[in-house]
C-alpha cells in the first residue's frame, strides 16, 4: 500500500466524522420536511435531488483533485456543505430546500471522491476490498452513531444544524494537520464512461444498482416508519440498526471478496437482500424486524464498495481517479432515480419501498449471472497468475492491476 496503512488514517478518521454529520442530515431532511407539512412525493424529490447532485460533482471533480490536491479539495468541499447546512437551518422554504439538497449532493459528491481516490490510488488489488470494507466501516459506523443525535437534539429549531456544522468543521481537521502525503497528482484521465463500460460493465452497472438501493432506503427509510406511527427516537434506532448491519457486514464481506470472484459475492448478497426484503414486504416474523433491517443494511452497503473494487481491478493508477469518478457517476445517476421511483411504490403497495428494493436486487443477481457466464475473473490474491509485462520496470510492473484476460485461469 501507498506508506502503508498510516497513509490512509487521515482521510479515513476526517470521513468519519464527516458521516456521523452526514447520517444525521440525512434523517434530519425528511423527518423536518415531514413536520413542515410536505408529502411522500416532495421528500422524494429532495432525496432525488441530492443524489443528481451526486451526479453533477461527479462530473468535475477529477479536475479540481488533479488541480489543488486531495487534501484542499476535501476542506473545499467540506465547506461548501458547511454553508449549505447553516443555510438550512435559517429558512424552511421548501423549494429553496430542494436547490440546497442539490448543491448538498455536488459538495458530498466531492468529499467521497477524494477520499475514495485516496485510498484506491494507494491501494493493491490483493488488498482492496478489505480496504475499501474499512473505509465503508467508518463510514456507516459513524452514521449509525449519527441518528443517536435524533433523540436528545431532535428534528426542530437550529440546533440539530448546528451540532451538524460542529462536526463537518471538525472533520476537516484531520487530513488538513497530517504530516503524511496525500496520493500525487496524475494529470486528468482520458478515460471516459464509454471505455469505462466496456472494461467494466459489471463494475459500472453494480455501482448504479447500489445508488438506487442506497438512495431508496436513505431517502424513504426515515418517512416509511414515520407513516407507521413510530417517534423520532424509535425511528432513528431502527434505521440505525440498518446502517450498523452495513457496517458490520463490511468487513467479511470485502475479505471474501479478495479471495473469491467479486460477482460471486455480489450474487450472493443480492439473492440475500431480495429473501429479506420479501419477508419485510410480508411482514413476517415482526418480532425480528430488527434482524432483517440488520440484514437488509449489511447487503445493500456492501454493494457499492464491492462494485467499485471490482471496477478498479481493471484500471491502471492513472486511471484510478478517472474510474472512481465514472462509478460515482453511475451510482449517483442510480440514486437520483430510485427515490422517485420508490416514493411513487410507496403510495400504490404497503411496504412499498421493501418492493422497490426487492426489484433492484433481483435485477441485479439475475445481470451477474450472465456476466459470470461472459468473462473470466480477475484474480486478485496470492494465486494470482503470472502475467510478463515486457517494457515495463520491475516497480511498475508490481502495482500494476492490468492483466492480459485470455491469460486468467479460472479456478
Amino acid at each position: 500500500m501507498f506508506g502503508g496503512f498510516r497513509s490512509f488514517v487521515a482521510p479515513l478518521v476526517g470521513l468519519t466524522i464527516f458521516s456521523a454529520a452526514n447520517g444525521y442530515l440525512m434523517s434530519l431532511v425528511p423527518l423536518r420536511l415531514n413536520l413542515e407539512g410536505s408529502g411522500s412525493f416532495e421528500i422524494g424529490l429532495a432525496a432525488a435531488l441530492y443524489h443528481f447532485g451526486l451526479l453533477l460533482g461527479a462530473f468535475r471533480t477529477e479536475r479540481l483533485i488533479s488541480a489543488i490536491g486531495h487534501i484542499r479539495a476535501f476542506a473545499a468541499f467540506m465547506a461548501l456543505l458547511g454553508t449549505v447546512v447553516g443555510i438550512q437551518g435559517l429558512v424552511t422554504d421548501l423549494m429553496l430546500w430542494q436547490v440546497l439538497r442539490l448543491l448538498s449532493g455536488i459538495a458530498v459528491a466531492g468529499i467521497f471522491l477524494v477520499v475514495e481516490s485516496w485510498l484506491l490510488s494507494g491501494s493493491e488489488p490483493s488488498s482492496r476490498g478489505t480496504l475499501l470494507a474499512l473505509y465503508m466501516i467508518s463510514y456507516y459506523g459513524a452514521s449509525a452513531a449519527g441518528q443517536m443525535f435524533l433523540g436528545p437534539f431532535g428534528v426542530e429549531g437550529y440546533a440539530p444544524f448546528l451540532v451538524i456544522l460542529a462536526l463537518l468543521a471538525a472533520s476537516s481537521m484531520p487530513p488538513s494537520l497530517t504530516r503524511l502525503p496525500a496520493p500525487p497528482i496524475h494529470p486528468p484521465s482520458a478515460l471516459n464512461i464509454r471505455k469505462l463500460y466496456q472494461l467494466t460493465p459489471s463494475g459500472l452497472l453494480g455501482c448504479m444498482a447500489s445508488g438506487l438501493a442506497i438512495g431508496s432506503l436513505y431517502g424513504l427509510l426515515p418517512l416509511h416508519f414515520a407513516e407507521q406511527g413510530m417517534d423520532d427516537k424509535t425511528t432513528g434506532n431502527l434505521v440505525a440498526i440498518t446502517i450498523v448491519g452495513g457496517m458490520l457486514l463490511q468487513y467479511p464481506v470485502g475479505r471474501l471478496s479478495d479471495r473469491v470472484d467479486r460477482r460471486k459475492v455480489l450474487i450472493a448478497i443480492s439473492f440475500l437482500g431480495v429473501a429479506v426484503s420479501v419477508l419485510l414486504i410480508l411482514s413476517l416474523f415482526n418480532a425480528l424486524m430488527w434482524v432483517w433491517l440488520f440484514l437488509l443494511g449489511g447487503v445493500i452497503f456492501t454493494l457499492y464498495p464491492l462494485a467499485i473494487s471490482h471496477g478498479c481491478d481493471h484500471m491502471p493508477p492513472e486511471d484510478m481517479v478517472a474510474a472512481t469518478q465514472g462509478m460515482l457517476l453511475a451510482y449517483s445517476l442510480g440514486a437520483t432515480i430510485g427515490p422517485l421511483g420508490s416514493s411513487v411504490m410507496m403510495r400504490v403497495a404497503p411496504n412499498g419501498l421493501f418492493v422497490s428494493l426487492a426489484v433492484i436486487m433481483l435485477a441485479l443477481a439475475v445481470f451477474f449471472i450472465f456476466r459470470l457466464r461472459q468473462r473470466p475473473p480477475i484474480i486478485t490474491g496470492p494465486e494470482e497468475v503470472f502475467v510478463p509485462m515486457p517494457g515495463h520496470t520491475p516497480v511498475v510492473s508490481e502495482i500494476n492491476p492490468r492483466t492480459d484476460q485470455d491469460a486468467l485461469v479460472d479456478k
